[in-house]
């Protein structure tokens, strides 16, 4: 959405606000239902907002942000500070409920995890890899000024600062990557938000170089711009495919409970028969 201090445009929220938002909204039906996965859920999202939002309690006291009153960014700090208190809370409520609950409901499948555990290293590496050119490129001042935000350097006043969520993204993609790659149960609530934040990052970044007419010019485009266009797709596209792979139900998850063709599965015992039985049985 956004704000207008001082008669000037400028927006306070990115994609980032949905995805987190969605992440939530599914985490709290995960704790409605009681559902095993939820306290994994839930250091999901409360652990990846403390990632996004930190930035912004150093950030929104800088004068420099083009288009920013005083009022706005007082509203957005507020706003990233509610969220972090919020998501410390939920991380010891998480810690809580994993302590007295097993999060895992069954082991990924083999083949999905197989395929978004690569594909998430290749994100991770292929992101890792830009932030090693970029401190090639512009010094380590420079770069740092960057990451950690110098005032000017994201368009939004609740976006963090580029290169801080080119970090983030190759570190959640990193650790999601080991997690479906061991199939473990309790980082699938991560690889999924994870993908979604590639998803999102993907397609706003294409959308903004369609704007631009970068990807219609393609063929004329220098090769560093190329390889920018060609990044934000393959995020968007390993964003969707682990979503779509992690989405899938666990091994364990469609068990049969009973006697399916005649046969027992194993671990499981007949219900007794009655101590009364009728005549003639």
């Amino acid at each position: 959405m956004p704000s207008r201090p001082d008669g000037a445009a400028v927006w306070a929220t990115t994609l980032l606000e949905p995805v987190l938002g969605i992440g939530c909204l599914v985490a709290a039906v995960a704790v409605l239902r009681r559902s095993p996965s939820a306290p994994c859920a839930l250091g999901a999202v409360a652990g990846v907002t403390l990632l996004f939002r930190a930035p912004s309690l150093w950030n929104l006291g800088v004068d420099g942000l083009p288009g920013a009153g005083a009022g706005a960014r007082g509203w957005a700090l507020i706003t990233a500070g509610v969220a972090l208190v919020v998501s410390v809370l939920l991380l010891i409520a998480a810690s809580a409920g994993r302590s007295g609950a097993d999060c895992r409901e069954g082991r990924l499948r083999r083949a999905p995890a197989v395929v978004a555990a690569l594909l998430l290293a290749g994100s991770a590496l292929i992101l890792a890899a830009w932030q090693v050119h970029s401190v090639r490129e512009l010094g380590w001042s420079t770069y740092w000024g960057s990451v950690v935000g110098d005032g000017d350097a994201h368009r939004a006043l609740l976006q963090p600062p580029g290169n801080w969520t080119l970090l983030s993204l190759a570190l959640l993609s990193l650790v999601s990557a080991v997690g479906a790659a061991r199939r473990a149960p309790s980082l699938r609530p991560l690889g999924l938000l994870t993908a979604a934040l590639l998803l999102a990052h993907g397609a706003a970044a294409l959308a903004a170089e369609q704007r631009a007419g970068l990807i219609s010019h393609f063929r004329a485009l220098a090769p560093r711009t190329q390889l920018e266009v060609a990044t934000a797709a393959f995020a968007a596209l390993v964003g969707l495919v682990a979503l779509l792979a992690l989405a899938r139900p666990a091994a364990g998850a469609a068990a049969p409970r009973g006697p399916v063709g005649g046969q027992l599965p194993p671990g499981y015992a007949p219900p007794p028969p009655p101590a009364d039985l009728p005549p003639n049985w």
